[in-house]
């Protein structure tokens, strides 16, 4: 008889969550990124987000929202009603923020739902096109001798192309002249104005500049060379064992009801499928996921892990 009433009441509860899902959405979807327009993050988002919506039988809306390394967007979405109606769209920097930050405005897993995984996107390391080594090869001497002379553009602190030169500092042991922009396409303007020297960037910013030459790429932090960049090589294969590629995912806030997580989940294991979706995403040298990671418990289970190996590094970072 208990279990008989227990399984009434659950059915009971499920029914609305279920019509919640059926129904959803009746109205626009917002999808905030941590970032600039026209950015890095910002152009993969857009390509995610126009193939949503149109399976989604819905508009979904980006909304930019730029600074403190992407923390002022993921509290943005982790204090909004648990609807489906405001989402993030963001990277790596869900799982650093806790081991950069001493306190943050949101709990990470209390309230955010992952959604899934859907893409990866290499890093590069660029520079000026006058900065005088030709490869990585005379490029590890000339950071030696130089040191602090040197500076290194990022697009922020607690961005991407920031925790890339950090962790690229670390490697080399170097402690250069770090010079933060409000986003990758200033700093990157500025590098061809010759005003700054280095930059470990997303390929989905610095790509087409090298591809036009107007700055220059030592190699790229991938263990295969790039079809988006085919000239230039690995880092690893220069001699310097660097390898780094951001994830991005989608999260809804914590307390969402499932069968909506579920539902976004599902849109975004087929869009990480199509054809087409991939090919727009290869001209920013960026890859989908296998759609298995698309899903909520796999994006939990990544996020987990992820939360837990940046927060032991940060702990065993050498000083420099």
């Amino acid at each position: 008889m208990k279990r008989a009433f227990a399984a009434l009441l659950l059915a009971l509860c499920a029914a609305p969550a279920a019509r919640a899902a059926d129904d959803y959405p009746s109205r626009p979807v917002t999808v905030v990124v941590p970032g600039p327009a026209g950015g890095a993050i910002d152009n993969v988002a857009r390509v995610i987000v126009e193939a949503m919506a149109a399976r989604l039988g819905q508009s979904v809306l980006v909304f930019n929202a730029s600074g403190a390394g992407g923390t002022l967007a993921t509290s943005r979405v982790a204090h909004e009603k648990p609807d489906g109606y405001t989402l993030l769209f963001h990277h790596i920097g869900v799982a650093t923020a806790p081991a950069l930050y001493a306190k943050l405005p949101y709990d990470t897993l209390e309230d955010l739902a992952p959604i899934g995984l859907s893409t990866e996107v290499p890093m590069v390391l660029v520079a000026r096109k006058d900065l005088p080594p030709r490869d990585v090869k005379e490029l590890l001497p000339y950071l030696k001798e130089q040191g602090r002379k040197i500076t290194l553009a990022t697009a922020g602190p607690g961005n991407v192309s920031d925790l890339c030169g950090t962790l690229l500092m670390w490697q080399l042991g170097e402690q250069l002249t770090t010079i933060p922009y409000r986003g990758s396409p200033p700093a990157l303007v500025d590098m061809m104005g010759g005003r700054v020297d280095l930059m470990c960037d997303q390929t989905t910013t610095a790509a087409s500049h090298v591809q036009g030459k107007a700055i220059k790429a030592y190699g790229v932090a991938s263990k295969a060379p790039l079809p988006l960049l085919p000239d230039v090589p690995t880092l690893a294969g220069q001699g310097l064992p660097f390898e780094f590629s951001i994830w991005q995912g989608l999260y809804a806030p914590g307390g969402t009801p499932q069968a909506i997580v579920d539902k976004l989940s599902g849109v975004l294991q087929d869009v990480v499928r199509d054809e087409g979706v991939r090919k727009r995403l290869d001209a920013y040298g960026v890859s989908t996921v296998d759609p298995a990671r698309a899903t909520p418990a796999e994006h939990d289970r990544f996020l987990r892990a992820e939360l837990e190996k940046w927060r032991e590094l940060y702990k065993s970072a050498p000083k420099l």
